[in-house]
C-alpha cells in the first residue's frame, strides 16, 4: 500500500488533477516522482529468485472462489465482490510476483462521469430491469487496469504490388499488367490487444481505440484506488493479427496514391499481406488501460458494462424485464387499438387481412433475433477456440517437448462467415414491405390466393437462424405462427359468413404473435447477457 510521505494515509490517484491525492492531509504528489520505494508493489519488495528484478513486482491478488476471476489492488474492499461474476462473497488473498508493465495509460474519465453516462443510456432503455437503475448498483462501477500487448512494427524496403488495366478493342478485352513499386519505411506503434482471458474480446474491441500516445512509463502509483487484472496471455496469441492489421493499413495507403488510382490492385488475403508488404515485428510490450466496469448477475446468467477510462466509449449489455415489456407492450398495443376503431378498415376481412400482415411483420422481428443470436453464438465459439489454440502453441513453445498426438483432437469449428440471411432492421422493414407490395399485385390481377405462400416464406427465412441455441423452443414457435397466419389468409381468401371465425383468427394470430415475442425476449435476454465464467484458474469452482 502506498504511504503519504506527511501522514502516513493511503494517497488515491486523482484523475481531475491526474495526481496522488492523500485524502487525510491533502496533500498531492506528482506520480512521476513519487519514490517508488513507498509502494509495497515495486521491484525491491520482490524476494527470493526475482529479487531485484527490475521487471518485476510483487502485488496482492484476489481470487474468486466461484469463477476463478483475478484482479491484483492495493485496497482491501477488493474482497467486497467479484467484477465478473457478480458474486457477492469475500475473496481469497495471495502475494504474487508479476511481469511488470512497461506501459499504463492513467483514467482520465471520472467515476461520476461514468455513473452519468450509464444512468443517460438507462433512460432510454424503457424496459431495463429495475436493479439497473438502481443508484447503489451503479454506484459499484468499478475502475480496473486491464492488461493489453502493444506491438510495434516496421515495413522498410521495396514493396510491389500488382495492378490490371482493362480495356476493349473491338471484340477483345485487352487486361494489361503492371507492377507497382513503392519504397516504404514505415513504423506502426502500440497496435494493442488485451492480455487478460478475463476480459471478453467482444468487450475489448468495442472499447476501442486507445490512444498510445497518451501512455507514460508505468508506476505502481497509477494503481492507487483502482484495480488491475491480471496477464495470462502469450505475446503470439496477438501477433499474427496485428501485423495484418498494420499491413492492411499499408496497402490501404498504397492504393489511395493519387498516381495508382487507376489501376485495379489485388486484393491479398490476410494470411499473405504481411508477408507481402515486408511487416515485420520490431518490439511487444505489455502496458495497462484503463476500464470501468460494472457487472450485473441475474440467476445463472451476467451482463457487463464497460467504458473506456481514457475516451468515454461504452459498451453495455442491457436485458429486457419481462413485466416491464409486458406492461409498456400492451399500452401499445392500446393505443393502436384505439387508433384503428378510427380508421375504416371496411369489414372484418380487411380487418384479419390488417392481422395477417402484423403477424408476418413479427414473425420477421423474430427471425432477426434468432439470425443475430445465431450468429453470435458462433463468433463466440470460434473466438474461444482461437484463443485456446493460440494459448497451446504458446506453451508448446514454452515446453519445447510436449507430445504433438494430443494436439488437434479437439474438433476445430468451422470459422464464422458472414450471415447474408441476417440482414438487420433495415432489411426486416424492406422485407415486409416487398411481402405487402406482392400482396397487393396479387390481389390487383387477380391472383389473391398467391398471398397463402407469404407465411411459408417468412417462416423458411426464419428457420435459417434456427442453431443448438433456440432449440426446438424457436422451431415449434416458428412454423405454429406459420400456419395460423397462413389460416388466416385462407379465411380471408374463403369468405365465411359467421363473425366469430374471423375473431377467432385474429385472436389466435394475436397469440401467437405474443407467444413469439416472448421468445424473442427470451433469446434477445440470451444475447444480451452471458453465461457465468470459468476462467480456470485458482479457486475456480465448476459447481458455481
Amino acid at each position: 500500500m502506498i504511504s503519504c510521505p506527511n501522514c502516513g494515509g493511503n494517497p488515491r490517484f486523482d484523475i481531475a488533477s491526474q495526481m496522488l491525492l492523500c485524502p487525510n492531509c491533502g496533500s498531492k504528489f506528482d506520480v512521476a516522482s513519487f519514490p517508488e520505494e513507498q509502494s509495497g508493489a515495486d521491484a525491491q519488495t520482490v524476494s527470493g529468485d526475482q529479487a531485484g528484478q527490475p521487471d518485476k513486482m510483487q502485488v496482492t491478488i484476489y481470487t474468486c472462489s466461484q469463477c476463478g476471476g483475478e484482479l491484483m489492488s492495493t485496497d482491501t474492499d477488493a474482497t467486497a465482490f467479484c467484477s465478473y461474476c457478480g458474486s457477492h462473497q469475500v475473496l481469497e488473498e495471495r502475494l504474487s510476483v508479476q511481469d511488470r508493465p512497461k506501459r499504463i495509460i492513467p483514467f482520465k474519465i471520472t467515476k461520476e462521469d461514468c455513473k452519468k453516462a450509464y444512468a443517460s443510456k438507462l433512460k432510454r432503455s424503457l424496459f431495463a430491469p429495475k436493479e439497473l437503475h438502481d443508484t447503489s448498483y451503479i454506484d459499484e462501477f468499478r475502475g480496473i487496469y486491464m492488461p493489453y500487448w502493444s506491438y510495434d512494427f516496421t515495413q522498410n524496403g521495396n514493396i510491389s504490388f500488382k495492378g490490371t488495366t482493362e480495356h476493349r478493342s473491338g471484340d477483345y478485352r485487352i487486361v494489361d499488367y503492371y507492377a507497382l513499386s513503392v519504397d516504404a519505411d514505415n513504423a506502426f506503434r502500440g497496435i494493442s490487444h488485451d492480455a487478460s482471458t478475463s476480459f471478453d474480446d467482444k468487450i475489448s474491441e468495442s472499447l476501442a481505440p486507445y490512444d498510445s500516445r497518451q501512455a507514460v512509463p508505468f508506476s505502481t502509483s497509477y494503481l492507487s484506488g483502482f484495480y488491475a487484472d491480471i496477464s495470462d496471455v502469450q505475446d503470439s496469441t496477438y501477433m499474427r493479427e496485428s501485423a495484418a492489421i498494420a499491413a492492411r493499413a499499408f496497402s490501404d495507403e498504397v492504393r489511395d496514391i493519387p498516381e495508382f488510382k487507376k489501376y485495379d490492385m489485388e486484393e491479398p488475403d490476410d494470411a499473405s499481406i504481411v508477408d507481402k508488404t515486408k511487416t515485420r515485428l520490431e518490439s511487444a510490450s505489455t502496458a495497462m488501460f484503463p476500464v470501468w466496469f460494472l457487472s450485473f448477475r441475474k440467476d445463472d446468467r451476467v451482463a457487463y458494462a464497460a467504458i473506456n477510462g481514457q475516451t468515454g466509449k461504452m459498451t453495455a449489455d442491457i436485458p429486457i424485464d419481462h413485466v416491464r415489456y409486458l406492461i409498456g407492450t400492451g399500452l401499445v398495443a392500446a393505443v393502436i387499438w384505439i387508433i384503428l376503431q378510427f380508421v375504416n378498415i371496411s369489414s372484418l376481412r380487411g380487418t384479419t387481412l390488417t392481422v395477417v400482415f402484423g403477424a408476418m411483420a413479427g414473425a420477421l422481428v423474430y427471425g432477426m433475433i434468432l439470425h443475430r443470436l445465431d450468429s453470435e453464438n458462433k463468433n463466440r465459439e470460434w473466438e474461444n477456440y482461437m484463443r485456446e489454440r493460440a494459448l497451446m502453441k504458446a506453451n508448446e513453445q514454452e515446453s519445447g517437448d510436449m507430445d504433438k498426438k494430443k494436439r488437434g483432437k479437439k474438433k476445430s469449428p468451422k470459422p464464422p462467415e458472414k450471415d447474408h440471411s441476417a440482414i438487420g432492421i433495415v432489411g426486416t422493414a424492406v422485407f415486409w414491405l416487398i411481402l405487402v407490395a406482392a400482396a397487393c399485385v396479387a390481389m390487383l390481377v387477380g391472383y389473391s390466393w398467391l398471398i397463402i405462400a407469404e407465411p411459408v416464406i417468412v417462416a423458411f427465412y426464419v428457420s435459417l437462424g434456427f442453431s443448438d441455441a433456440t432449440g426446438e423452443r424457436g422451431k415449434l414457435s416458428n412454423w405454429v405462427l406459420c400456419a395460423v397466419t397462413a389460416l388466416g389468409v385462407v379465411i380471408w381468401a374463403v369468405k365465411p359468413y359467421e363473425d366469430i371465425i374471423y375473431y377467432g383468427c385474429c385472436v389466435l394470430m394475436m397469440i401467437c404473435v405474443v407467444w413469439c415475442f416472448f421468445d424473442a425476449l427470451y433469446y434477445y435476454n440470451q444475447l444480451m447477457t452471458r453465461p457465468l465464467p470459468q476462467f480456470n484458474k485458482q479457486g475456480g469452482d465448476d459447481r458455481a
